[in-house]
């Protein structure tokens, strides 16, 4: 191989970094991030054996998270929507105005089967993230994975105490990700970081106190 041939070692760099904005922008996107979050704080927050106390957990997490998700990728793969994260701020308000109606049925559920006072707590951060979302989406494109890092950083630690650092850590590395690729603005991301903090900070800390 010649050296004309190889590529640049800062080229080399630049797709490496580019790769990590990706993945933390694709694994750590809000729903797959408050899933996760929701079965955590179930599975702390039950009385009885782990697989039980996981089913409120996981049912919040299919309809609050998951079967939104789900119908964003559909439709986002037959071209109704941009894409899977939403990227034009006019389409976000119906899909989180479904994404609230879907949550409300999971509400529904839980109040009839039963769940943790730490779910309830996450559920409430959720719930006013989405009237957020909903309220500031048509007229400014607020980051929805800054305000859910900023959010499930706080009630993480509300909830699991040190043992919530991971999302803390996460938090600065994923806001980061919607800047380098361009989906955000820094004003953008940094008001939706401190949006999640104050939105899920209140929340979850009244109905935790």
């Amino acid at each position: 191989m010649t050296a004309t041939s190889q590529t640049p070692p800062a080229h080399q760099s630049v797709k490496a970094i580019a790769r990590v904005a990706r993945v933390a922008t694709e694994v750590a996107q809000p729903p797959l991030v408050l899933s996760l979050l929701l079965i955590l704080a179930s599975v702390k927050g039950g009385d009885t054996a782990w697989h039980v106390s996981l089913v409120p957990g996981m049912i919040a997490a299919l309809t609050i998270c998951l079967v939104p998700l789900l119908a964003v990728v559909v439709l986002a793969k037959r071209g109704t929507l941009t894409d899977h994260h939403v990227g034009d701020k006019k389409q976000r308000r119906p899909v989180m105005l479904w994404t609230l109606g879907s949550a409300l049925i999971g509400c529904a559920i839980l109040a009839t089967i039963g769940a943790s006072t730490q779910v309830w707590a996450l559920i409430a951060g959720i719930l006013c993230g989405i009237l957020t979302l909903i309220v500031i989406s048509p007229i400014w494109k607020m980051s929805g994975h800054a305000l859910t890092l900023g959010g499930t950083a706080t009630a993480s630690v509300l909830i699991f105490g040190w043992w919530g650092l991971p999302f803390v850590v996460a938090a600065p590395l994923v806001c980061w990700s919607r800047v380098y690729l361009g989906d955000h603005t820094t004003s953008q991301v940094s008001v939706g970081f401190i949006t999640g903090v104050i939105v899920f900070g209140v929340s979850c800390g009244l109905i935790l106190s």
